[in-house]
């Protein structure tokens, strides 16, 4: 039996959503195995102070990710990774006492700029703990966001540029590992058995007709709204399904919206929306990764909307549609119904996307079971804490 502890934050909702497909892919894997998955502000909780600083970025990141409006996302890494540096000895110390009736053999985490604090108080409860860290951008943002060379741990990459940066980043070999694809809920690869056209006649929508699912995360967003006026203004023939997430008063927004197309409105659901996917046609949303990952699992084209707050940490996952040829990106609403049409009207986008499937969920949780099952982990070097800005 192993304990297997899953770190997230709810910085956005990718996060917990590639946490929860490992934990259900190593726990089918493994069903002996205690996986668990941990929010990283619980985790920090013990170190009173640093746990108020990192609670504090994360909601005030959330409140701007509603609103689209995400001033100076950068600036705010900084600022993270120099609270992070800032970190006392006593401080790990302190976090370390989270697992100290209770030590992980793995600690695997999806989270960024964190890493290097949260492994090495894991490893003051079990200095033999495996420590496995899973980008889930398609290209690190900025230097230490993902890639910690000081701070021995596993990586498991599901893109060639993260395989690239991370060798610039002098990570050594034996510590990249290569994943077909970003992890996800393995429910998205359970495929519903339904009558496509008797379940959108069923949902009130037109069967004779494409249908768009448009969803910008599980908090939800003020583009929604703009997705949908520009629909309206359009001359398009569809149906749209608009997942609102957490965010109520889009919701009630969308709800009342007069439109010349039908539409469902749903909120927020804690359950993968692969049902109401494999309705649709096509996929409009943000060019986070899970949403690109959603698209190619249910083999639908995108159409991803650039966000100029996201952008440093969207922008490799934007040129990485364009590379693939899976979907289209657009700058704006205005080139909306345009892409709308391209993407109805050929099934270039569609093929594209079949072709790049993957089972990248599988592929981790095979790595992690390897990883943790090992007997021994040789370290290169007695694990040191330093006391500043060494992270």
């Amino acid at each position: 039996m192993k304990n297997i502890d899953i770190i997230y934050f709810d910085a956005g909702s990718g996060h917990r959503s590639s946490a929860k497909g490992l934990e259900r892919a190593i726990a089918a894997a493994r069903p002996d195995w205690r996986v668990r998955m941990l929010n990283i502000v619980d985790v920090f909780a013990p170190n009173k102070e640093f746990h108020r600083i990192v609670c504090a970025g994360i909601n005030y990141f959330n409140w701007q990710l509603k609103r689209e409006k995400v001033f100076d996302l950068k600036g705010l890494i900084n600022l993270s990774l120099i609270f992070h540096g800032l970190l006392s000895p006593r401080g790990i110390r302190e976090i370390s006492n989270f697992w100290r009736d209770d030590a992980p053999d793995a600690v695997i985490s999806v989270t960024p700029m964190y890493n290097s604090a949260l492994y090495r108080a894991a490893r003051l409860a079990n200095p033999s703990v495996r420590c496995i860290t899973i980008p889930v951008d398609f290209e690190e943002a900025k230097a230490r966001y993902w890639f910690t060379p000081k701070t021995e741990q596993h990586y498991l990459l599901a893109t060639r540029r993260l395989e690239q940066q991370a060798r610039a980043a002098r990570i050594p070999e034996p510590f990249i590992h290569r994943i077909s694809g970003m992890p996800i809920d393995p429910k998205f690869y359970e495929v519903p058995q339904m009558n496509v056209t008797e379940e959108l006649a069923r949902l009130g929508l037109d069967p004779e007709l494409p249908t768009g699912w448009v969803s910008f995360g599980g908090q939800g967003s003020v583009m929604l709204i703009d997705v949908a006026q520009s629909i309206v203004r359009s001359s398009i023939k569809l149906n749209m399904i608009f997942m609102c997430g957490r965010h109520a008063q889009v919701y009630n927004e969308l709800s009342n919206l007069k439109t010349p197309y039908r539409k469902l409105i749903l909120s927020y659901t804690p359950e993968t929306p692969i049902y109401y996917q494999q309705l649709a046609d096509f996929i409009i949303g943000k060019p986070g990764s899970m949403t690109i990952t959603e698209a190619l699992i249910a083999r639908k084209p995108l159409i991803a909307v650039k966000s100029r707050g996201m952008s440093p940490v969207q922008r490799g996952n934007e040129e990485w549609v364009e590379e693939h040829k899976v979907g289209i990106v657009v700058a704006g609403m205005n080139q909306l119904p345009a892409a709308v049409s391209n993407v109805i009207e050929s099934d270039f986008y569609r093929q594209n996307s079949a072709r790049a499937f993957h089972r990248g969920v599988f592929d981790a949780a095979g790595q992690i079971c390897e990883l943790t099952e090992e007997s021994s982990v040789k370290l290169r070097a007695p694990v040191s804490i330093p006391a500043y800005s060494n992270f």
